[in-house]
Parts: structure tokens; sequence; C-alpha cells
């Protein structure tokens, strides 16, 4: 769930900050850039609104999931981790899983320094299944 944050004036002249509900990020980002109104949402963490210029007016508070990305090479590099298994649950009705994978495919996934395995599980894996995986993310981790 998003906000923007509107500021605007009340009866005595003061200062008043009014929120609003937004769905999709990238159209209330835009919107707010041409209102010239700051925008800070929490979990808008889609790497299109990475561009600063056309999304000038807002402050992610939680970040991109290109920064994440960037964040867990920079960890991997420091630890020398070469194997490297991404997890998600994935619903078949949703993209959140892809706008989230697919910086980490593009910064490690085409790496040559590294083995990248996108794992995905479904909306309620069974206890089976979560065992299969996590034999699937040792042996990957391994590079085996």
């Amino acid at each position: 769930m998003e906000f923007y944050f509107r500021s605007k004036r009340n009866a005595l002249n003061r200062p008043v900050v009014s929120f609003c509900l937004c769905a999709v990020c990238t159209t209330a980002g835009y919107l707010l850039s041409y209102r010239n109104r700051p925008f800070f949402p929490e979990g808008c963490v889609n790497t299109v609104l990475d561009d600063h210029v056309e999304y000038d007016t807002m402050l992610r508070i939680g970040g991109s999931f290109s920064g994440f990305a960037e964040a867990f090479k920079a960890i991997t590099v420091k630890y020398g981790w070469k194997h490297v298994v991404l997890v998600s649950i994935y619903d078949n009705g949703t993209a959140l899983c892809w706008f989230g994978a697919k910086p980490f495919l593009e910064l490690i996934g085409l790496d040559s320094n590294y083995t990248f395995t996108w794992l995905r599980l479904g909306p309620q894996p069974t206890d089976e299944q979560l065992l299969k995986t996590l034999e699937k993310i040792r042996a990957l981790a391994r590079g085996l």
C-alpha cells in the first residue's frame, strides 16, 4: 500500500498534511511530479521509479528492488559467495515476484562470476515441497 502526502493550509493558514492511498506507484509518482508535489511511498519498489528525472519529487522509504540487488551483490563480494539462490513465493496472478527477481537476474544472473538460480514456490507450499526446496538450495548454493 502506497501513500502520497499533500501539504495544504487550513483556515488558520497553518500547514496541514493529508494523504491519499495510491494503487499504482508509477502513475501516482508521475502525476505528483507533474504537479510538483512530494511523494513518500513506502513500498514502491519497481525499478522504473529509479529515474530521478521523471520522478523528481519522490523519496522512497524502502528503496527499490535494484537497490536491494546492489546491496546483496556487495555482500556477495565481501564474503566471496559465488552461488546465489533466490527463493520466492509465486502467485500466478501477481507480477511482484518478477519485479523483485528481475534486478537480481540482471545484476547477478548475467554475471559470469556467479551461478544464479531462481526457485519459485506456490502460494501455499506443502511440507514436502518446502523440504525439496531446502534440498535444492543446499545443493545449488554449494555449486553442485
